[in-house]
């Protein structure tokens, strides 16, 4: 997940899901016994915007944790201690309840995403039962449901429109999905599901880290290291000083197996990391399978409690998809549209392994040499290296180009604060965002250095939405390249999509006009468009000039390197998009169909039968990726039944750039509907309303099609269209 979203009003505002607490009572003793409660100020409770970050220490935490409970618990009460329900003193007041403890759970968690210690850990331990304890109690509490009825029968509510009609149905759903109208035995056979499914999830993901952790290659003999960047050799190297030993390392990382598989001239040791990945957490004393079977049998039972059909239907019910019939259609139509596609790229890539001796005697290719032929064919077509367009991207002309393209877009505003940050870390730098008129929208933060204390990946993070009071308040983060040799921090390509993406998200939710807190809440399905829309802008010409230069001669990217880079987009891009339709058919098979794999004998020979037509014949039939699909079975809900969402937005993103494609990618006019219609509506109205008022239609598959594969290569297809 690259944002950050809320799952309904009555959940913690953070990656991690509040359900999945069921952390014995002993961590909270253990957290008082190890700290002190000396400050009595309350930084995690902090108003002002920016907040002083070096005051939140771990021993205040559990301090504040409690206050912000208190206060949320009595203004629950003075909900329903009124004695005529309005808009104002029932909805509203139930929208901002949690105010503060949202402000002070999203605080402390993003402190342990780039500040982690022990004691901060401890802190987050000892007050999560306590958070979620009390988040799970709101929909349960049968007197403010009723208040909220009453309200609902009300002319005031029944004659609401807009935005406020639009959170009273959102905040009722989320009673209802929550269980409120169950009878006392159904609600209490939900919570221990809840608890069940809390602890199941954790023990998968704990599963899947602990065995990941456990293997590592060691290599001594440079000779082994044929073919892989320097960048990933100098990793290598700092992974093993980091366990005092010689050599070199590699791990199944992502950052670590992904060019070891793809640049590694030795196929014996490719194989080797290969099979550690593929079997992980698949048996042993880590095995998931029995965890799968578990979990799919109480979302099952959870989805039948809540007059559901099947889980996917209960996920789905607040998305675009609305069921999980309606994802699965789209999975399997987008699936018929690049089936052709992906099997001439397939054919291509066999043809090519042949020729070079790549393939196995049987004609075919292993799957630890798929990413390796693959980066050897990408090389002999278009004779481009990535790496080459590393010496164009200084981070801080990447940013500054960013600022400036979302400047003639939409007329935001993004410059340097002028006030002192306080954050977390020195590297950190803090800018603020103003609209065309100059009103002050927000500031955020940016925090793109590797460090121990900060977890891997990418994020954006609301940490604070807009009010009357205050601004809104996010942060951008990653772990991106840093100076090195004397040189600028050099951005990959991968990475510059990234800050793009990142940023993309950072101004959907900063631009939301809303007052409604709940509002935020958009779909999953929907909120990556604002995000992936932003890519667009990174394969452009005209919009890489303004920012690409090289670091030291100030010069553009020349032509014939751009025309290379631009022709390898779509390599392989119908089998990229195959393998992410791939999970998300099983996904939505396994979330449709809970009862038969759970009492599946063999899962992965199940899956596999569900996927033809989905895979490639390897020479080695590879095991599914299930045992370790954190993405669905490493949280209680998660991508569970929402694998799709990703295939889904990026038809959004695609379709609604063929505007921008024809009007002018710096069209001011379309960049400001853009804003008007997507940006600042937020769930203010129904996505699917959304996109048809700035498009004049619903979405048109089309265009991710034609964005993915080149129908042109006579090498794949013989000039043939084939869709």
């Amino acid at each position: 997940m690259r944002s950050q979203r809320r799952c309904g009003i009555f959940a913690p505002p953070i990656f991690w899901t509040a359900q999945r607490s069921a952390v014995k009572s002993a961590l909270l003793d253990l957290f008082k016994s190890r700290y002190s409660f000396t400050n009595m100020k309350n930084p995690f409770l902090q108003r002002e915007c920016p907040p002083n970050w070096g005051l939140m220490k771990a021993d205040c935490a559990l301090d504040d944790v409690k206050k912000a409970i208190s206060t949320a618990k009595s203004n629950i009460e003075s909900i329903k201690s009124q004695k005529t329900p309005t808009y104002e003193n029932t909805i509203r007041a139930l929208d901002r309840a949690t105010m503060d403890l949202n402000r002070v759970w999203t605080y402390l968690n993003h402190l342990e995403s780039v500040a982690d210690t022990d004691e901060l850990r401890c802190a987050v331990n000892a007050a999560m039962p306590l958070v979620s304890e009390f988040y799970s109690s709101i929909p349960l509490d049968s007197g403010l449901y009723a208040r909220v009825a009453d309200y609902a029968k009300t002319g005031e509510a029944l004659s609401l429109k807009g935005s406020g009609r639009r959170l009273l149905d959102e905040t009722i759903l989320d009673f209802e999905l929550n269980g409120a109208g169950l009878s006392a035995d159904k609600k209490k056979r939900l919570s221990q599901i809840e608890t069940r499914l809390s602890l199941a999830t954790q023990k998968f993901s704990e599963n899947v880290l602990d065995d990941t952790k456990r293997f590592f290659l060691h290599l001594k003999d440079k000779s082994e290291l044929s073919g892989l960047p320097d960048n990933a050799v100098k990793t290598a190297a700092k992974k093993a000083a980091e366990r005092n030993l010689d050599g070199w390392v590699f791990t199944l990382e992502q950052p670590s197996f992904v060019p070891f598989m793809t640049y590694a001239d030795s196929d014996a040791l490719r194989e080797r990391l290969w099979r550690a990945s593929a079997r992980l957490a698949s048996d042993g004393e880590f095995s998931n399978w029995n965890l799968i079977r578990e979990i799919l049998s109480l979302r099952q039972e959870k989805a039948e409690i809540l007059s559901r059909a099947n889980f996917a239907d209960v996920v789905l019910c607040r998305r675009m998809a609305r069921d999980g019939k309606t994802a699965m259609k789209f999975v399997e139509d987008l699936h018929a549209k690049f089936k052709r596609p992906f099997e001439a790229e397939w054919k291509a890539l066999l043809n090519f392994a042949r020729s070079q001796n790549l393939a196995d005697s049987d004609g075919l290719i292993p799957p630890w040499r798929v990413a390796y032929v693959s980066e050897k064919f990408r090389k002999n077509k278009y004779d481009f290296d990535p790496e080459s367009l590393r010496d164009y991207f200084p981070m801080d002309s990447v940013l500054n180009g960013l600022f400036e393209i979302c400047r003639r877009l939409f007329g935001i505003k993004v410059s340097k604060s002028e006030l002192d940050c306080l954050a977390w870390d020195s590297s950190v730098e803090m800018f603020e965002m103003r609209s065309e008129s100059g009103g002050l929208m927000g500031y955020f933060y940016t925090d793109f250095t590797p460090r121990k204390s900060k977890r891997a990946g990418a994020w954006m993070n609301l940490l604070s939405p807009r009010d009357a009071e205050t601004p809104a308040l996010g942060v951008i983060a990653g772990n991106l390249s840093e100076p090195l040799d004397g040189k600028p921090a050099l951005l990959s390509y991968d990475d510059v999509l990234t800050l793009f993406h990142e940023f993309g998200h950072l101004i959907h939710f900063f631009a939301m006009d809303s007052s409604e807190i709940g509002l935020r809440n958009v779909a999953w399905d929907f909120v990556e468009l604002p995000s992936q829309i932003m890519e667009n802008w990174c394969r452009d010409k005209t919009a890489l000039d303004l920012f690409a230069r090289h670091w030291k001669t100030g010069e553009k990217i020349p032509e014939d390197l751009y025309a290379k880079f631009k022709k390898s987009l779509k390599f392989m891009g119908a089998n990229a998009a195959m393998r992410q339709l791939s999970f998300a058919k099983i996904d939505l098979e396994m979330h449709m169909s809970a009862a038969k794999f759970a009492a599946a004998e063999d899962i992965n020979g199940l899956a596999l039968d569900v996927l033809k037509g989905y895979m490639h014949k390897y020479s080695v039939v590879p095991p599914v990726i299930l045992p370790r699909f954190t993405h669905l079975f490493g949280d209680s809900v998660g991508y569970a039944a929402g694998y799709y969402s990703y295939k889904w937005a990026e038809v959004l993103d695609a379709d609604a750039f063929t505007r921008f494609e024809r009007e002018g990618i710096f069209n001011s006019a379309t960049g400001r509907e853009f804003a008007e219609k997507i940006l600042r509506v937020g769930n203010e109205i129904p996505p699917e309303k959304a996109f048809e008022n700035f498009m004049s239609r619903g979405p048109d598959v089309s265009a991710l099609v034609e964005r993915s594969v080149d129908f042109a290569d006579s090498d794949v297809y013989g000039g043939e269209c084939v869709c």
